[in-house]
C-alpha cells in the first residue's frame, strides 16, 4: 500500500506540474506574439474655454498631466484677441475643466504675448508637481519693441503664481546675413520651457531673439536657450544653441528651440532653419472668394471639382536644398553642461526651397528607454509650389543623438494623382510610459475643394477646411498605423486665427499620453464665422487597445491562451486532489 500510495502521489503531483508548466508556456507564447494597436476609441470633442466674448481667440494649447495625479490635468493657452494667457484645470482625467483663479501673467506687462504672428508660449510639469509657463510679456500690447522672456511658476494649480524674467532685452550689436552690423534693443518670442525629469529644480527656457523694431534688411532671428538650477528663481545669461556649430553666413536663422532634458542632465533642442529676409519672392496669389454658408461647410474629397484660379511662378533664382538661406534644414543642438555652451548639427536637410516657411518642430523623449522623438513638418514640392503638399515626419535616436533614424512620413493621404497633395501642419508628438509615440496634427484632407481631380494649380491659400488627425507606434517610431480622425467636426480656416493667412496663429497640437489614452487639444474654429473669426479651446480623448497581431476577427489570442491554460491548471488540480483522496487511509 505504501509502494502504491508513493506512486499515485507522483502521479497525482505530476498532473499538477504539467499544468504550472502548460500555464506558464501558454502564457509566454501568448505574450510573446507581435501585437498591433486595435482602431481606437475617439470620444466627441469637448470645448473647454466657455467664455462668450464674440471674436475671442484661444490658441496654443498645451494639456499636461500632473506627474504625482493622474486625474489631474492642465490645459496652457494664450487668449490671442485679449493678449492674455491662462490655464484651465481638470480634477476627474479630463472630463470636466476650469479656469484657474489667478493668471500667469505679472502685473508689470500689458500682453502676456505678442498678439501678432502666433500667441507662442509653452507649459511643462516638474517632477514635483510645481507647474512652469514661459510666454514673453512687454509695455507694447500691441505691435513691436522690447519684450522680456519670463517664467511663471504655481504649486497650486494657478491659485497664485510666481514670475521671474528669464531673458531681459539689451541693447547689442546684430548681424546682417550680409554681414552689415547694427545696432538695436533685443526682443524675445515664441518661448520653450523644458523640464528634468527627476530634478525639480533644474529647467530651461528658449525663446526667438530678434530686434525690437523693424529694420530693413532685417537682421536673421535666433534661438536662445536660458537655464535655472533652482526652480526658475534664477536664471543663466540666454546661450544660441546653433552658432558655437555653424557660421552665421552659413544658416540665416534659427526659429524656436523645441526643448527636452535627459535623465543624464542632457539638453536636446530642435529648431528650423529660417531664411534670410530678402530671399526669394513669391508674388501675391489671388484669393478665392470665399464660400456662401456656415463656415464649417466643407465637402468631403468625392466633392465635384470647383474652378481655381492659376497661380503665377515665383520670381528670382531661390536656393537650392542644403544651401546657405534656403529654409530646409532641422538643426538638432546638444548641452551636457546645463547650457553653456551646444554642439550643432544638421540632421535633415531633404526638404525643398521653402521661401521662408515657418515650421516648427516638437520633440518628446522616452525616459526609461532614453530615446529621442522629434516631429516636423515638411515640405517636398518643388518650383513653383515650394511651399505646397506638406506632411508631417518622424525622426528618432537611441544614442543621445550621435545617429538618427531616417525621416519618416506619419500622415498616409496618400494619392499619387494629386500634385499637390493635401497640406499637414504643425504636430505635436508624447510618449506613454509603456512606449506608445503619438503625434497629431492640423490636416486638410476634409477639403474636397482643394487641387479637384490632380490639376496642381492651386496653393496653400485654396485650402480652407482642417480636421485635426492622429496616429501611434508600438515599435518605437519604427512604423505608424493608420491615422485616425480626431475633431468630430470639419473647421474652416476663415472663421478662425490658427491657419487662417490673415493671422496665421500656427502653433503645435496639444497632445498628452498615458497608457490606455491620448488627450489631444486644438485651437478649434467651429463658433466663428468669416465676418467675425472666433476659436476656442476643444480636447478629445483617443483610447486605446492593444491586441494580439495574429488575431481571427478580433479575438484577442492573448486571452485565449490564458483561459485554455486555467483549464489545464483545473484539470490539473482535480487529478491531484482525486490521487490524494485515493491515497489516504481514510479513501482505503
Amino acid at each position: 500500500m505504501t509502494r502504491t500510495r508513493g506512486i499515485r502521489s507522483r502521479v497525482g503531483t505530476g498532473g499538477l506540474s504539467a499544468a504550472l508548466v502548460a500555464l506558464s508556456m501558454l502564457l509566454v507564447a501568448g505574450g510573446a506574439g507581435a501585437e498591433r494597436l486595435a482602431e481606437p476609441v475617439v470620444t466627441p470633442s469637448q470645448q473647454v474655454t466657455k467664455e462668450i466674448r464674440p471674436g475671442r481667440g484661444y490658441t496654443n494649447s498645451h494639456i499636461l498631466v500632473h506627474p504625482q495625479d493622474s486625474n489631474i490635468m492642465v490645459i496652457a493657452h494664450a487668449d490671442f484677441t485679449a493678449t492674455t494667457c491662462l490655464i484651465h484645470v481638470s480634477r476627474d482625467a479630463g472630463r470636466t475643466w476650469a479656469p484657474a483663479p489667478a493668471k500667469p501673467v505679472p502685473p508689470q506687462y500689458k500682453a502676456c504675448t505678442r498678439p501678432a504672428f502666433g500667441a507662442f508660449m509653452d507649459a511643462d510639469f516638474g517632477p514635483d508637481g510645481t507647474l512652469y509657463f514661459a510666454t514673453t510679456g512687454g509695455d507694447n500690447a500691441g505691435g513691436r519693441g522690447p519684450t522680456d522672456g519670463y517664467v511663471a511658476r504655481t504649486t497650486d494649480l494657478g491659485e497664485t503664481w510666481q514670475f521671474s524674467v528669464a531673458a531681459k532685452p539689451v541693447e547689442r550689436e546684430f548681424t546682417r546675413f550680409d554681414g552689415t552690423k547694427v545696432m538695436a534693443l533685443e526682443r524675445f518670442n515664441y518661448a520653450r520651457v523644458a523640464t528634468h525629469p527627476t530634478d525639480p529644480k533644474r529647467l530651461a527656457v528658449g525663446f526667438v531673439v530678434s530686434t525690437a523694431e523693424a529694420l530693413t534688411p532685417a537682421p536673421p532671428v535666433r534661438s536662445v536657450v536660458s537655464t535655472s538650477t533652482d526652480g526658475g528663481i534664477t536664471w543663466s545669461k540666454p546661450q544660441d544653441t546653433v552658432e558655437q556649430s555653424i557660421p552665421r553666413d552659413q544658416l540665416a536663422g534659427s526659429d524656436a528651440p523645441a526643448m527636452a532634458i535627459g535623465t543624464d542632465g542632457a539638453i536636446y533642442a530642435f529648431t528650423k532653419e529660417r531664411s534670410p529676409g530678402g530671399g526669394i519672392t513669391l508674388p501675391t496669389q489671388p484669393t478665392n472668394p470665399l464660400p456662401l454658408g456656415e463656415p464649417a461647410q466643407c465637402q468631403s474629397a468625392s466633392a465635384n471639382p470647383a474652378i481655381q484660379p492659376t497661380i503665377p511662378n515665383p520670381t528670382g533664382t531661390p536656393p537650392k536644398a542644403n544651401e546657405p538661406g534656403s529654409g530646409t534644414r532641422l538643426v538638432f543642438s546638444k548641452s551636457t553642461d546645463n547650457g553653456q555652451t551646444w554642439k550643432a548639427t544638421t540632421i535633415d536637410d531633404g526638404g525643398l526651397a521653402c521661401g521662408g516657411c515657418l515650421t516648427i518642430p516638437e520633440t518628446v523623449i522616452d525616459h526609461k528607454t532614453g530615446a529621442i522623438y522629434v516631429a516636423f513638418e515638411l515640405s517636398e514640392s518643388s518650383l513653383p509650389t515650394p511651399r505646397d503638399n506638406r506632411d508631417i515626419f518622424f525622426m528618432g535616436s537611441t544614442d543621445g543623438g550621435n545617429t538618427w533614424s531616417k525621416r519618416l512620413k506619419v500622415n498616409d493621404d496618400n494619392d499619387p494623382n494629386r500634385k499637390p497633395n493635401y497640406d499637414q501642419f504643425i504636430p505635436g508628438i508624447s510618449v506613454a510610459p509603456n512606449g506608445r509615440v503619438d503625434v497629431a496634427w492640423y490636416d486638410m484632407r476634409t477639403d474636397g475643394l482643394f487641387n479637384p481631380n490632380g490639376r496642381g494649380d492651386t496653393g496653400r491659400r485654396d485650402q480652407t477646411c482642417w480636421d485635426v488627425f492622429m496616429a501611434s507606434s508600438i515599435d518605437g517610431g519604427r512604423t505608424f498605423g493608420k491615422n485616425v480622425r480626431v475633431s468630430d467636426r470639419t473647421m474652416n480656416q476663415n472663421s478662425g486665427f490658427a491657419l487662417n493667412l490673415a493671422n496665421d496663429l500656427r502653433a503645435a497640437i496639444g497632445l498628452v499620453s498615458t497608457d490606455t489614452t491620448t488627450f489631444v487639444s486644438w485651437a478649434d474654429s467651429r463658433n466663428g464665422t468669416f465676418e467675425l473669426p472666433t476659436e476656442d479651446t476643444y480636447v478629445a480623448a483617443v483610447i486605446h487597445e492593444q491586441v494580439a497581431e495574429a488575431d481571427d476577427g478580433g479575438l484577442d489570442l492573448t486571452s485565449v491562451f490564458l483561459g485554455s491554460a486555467v483549464g489545464l491548471l483545473l484539470a490539473g488540480l482535480a487529478v491531484f486532489v482525486v490521487s490524494r483522496r485515493r491515497a489516504s487511509p481514510a479513501a482505503g
